[in-house]
């Protein structure tokens, strides 16, 4: 995939496609991925493969780009981990929805995909972005699924320069479209307290989630993403309320 970087250089962007047996178009869901650079280096592409094989066999093709300067995509990464500026956190996460639209102009372009069933989805960082993005980009996605989403850890809510409620609270303010959130208690960085008034943000301002709080599992609830037998009945009827049944 390729996007028009700063000063208008042209970037390639690594992308990991897993593809269900037929020619399509399929349904597409494009998979975000959290945060690199503090506990995963830069330089490693990450793969969602039991995600994904969960989302192929229900007829999905399944895209997972790596942003800018994350795994094999050119660019430096720029997403500005340990601050808690709005402004610089807000650029980080502007410079990200632009990866996201080479992501989708990549998409139109295939045979395979089908343009008018998309879903976005991601995990953390891949989660609030998805979320964003549906508000960004009205009319182009059918639905999102948010993994423990969250661009900082909870402590810039905690000082008051809370921009993941408020970034939750003005997606919710700006789009309609079906949303299916999935956290889990003993998330490393948000707790349950937390992690219930980001969905109370979003839901006050008008924003359509449903919402699933799952219990603790072994300390590691931030990683719930990983753990398909725990969400896979509640993304089975996500999937069946939007209609999504394989071509």
């Amino acid at each position: 995939m390729t996007e028009r970087g700063a000063g208008g250089q042209r970037l390639t962007l690594e992308a990991t496609l897993y593809r269900p047996a037929g020619n399509g178009p399929h349904a597409v869901l494009l998979f975000n991925h959290g945060s690199t650079g503090g506990t995963v280096a830069h330089a490693t592409t990450l793969r969602p493969g039991r995600q994904a094989q969960f989302f192929v066999e229900r007829g999905f093709a399944v895209l997972a780009p790596m942003r800018r300067g994350r795994g094999a995509s050119d660019g430096t990464p720029a997403e500005h981990e340990g601050t808690c500026e709005p402004d610089v956190l807000g650029a980080g996460m502007a410079r990200a929805i632009e990866d996201l639209d080479a992501s989708m102009a990549y998409l139109r372009a295939q045979p395979w995909a089908d343009p008018e069933r998309v879903l976005v989805g991601g995990q953390s960082r891949g989660g609030i972005l998805s979320v964003t993005y549906a508000a960004e980009r009205p009319g182009t996605i059918r639905g999102v699924i948010n993994f423990a989403g969250g661009w900082t850890t909870q402590r810039c809510d905690e000082r008051g320069r809370g921009f993941n409620e408020a970034t939750f609270a003005s997606a919710g303010g700006r789009t309609r479209v079906p949303m299916l959130w999935l956290y889990a208690e003993e998330d490393g960085y948000y707790s349950a307290r937390w992690i219930r008034r980001y969905h109370e943000a979003f839901a006050q301002a008008g924003g359509l989630a449903t919402f699933h709080l799952f219990p603790a599992f072994d300390g590691h609830g931030h990683r719930l993403v990983d753990r398909v037998e725990m969400w896979k009945i509640a993304v089975d009827d996500f999937l069946r309320r939007l209609n999504f049944s394989a071509r």
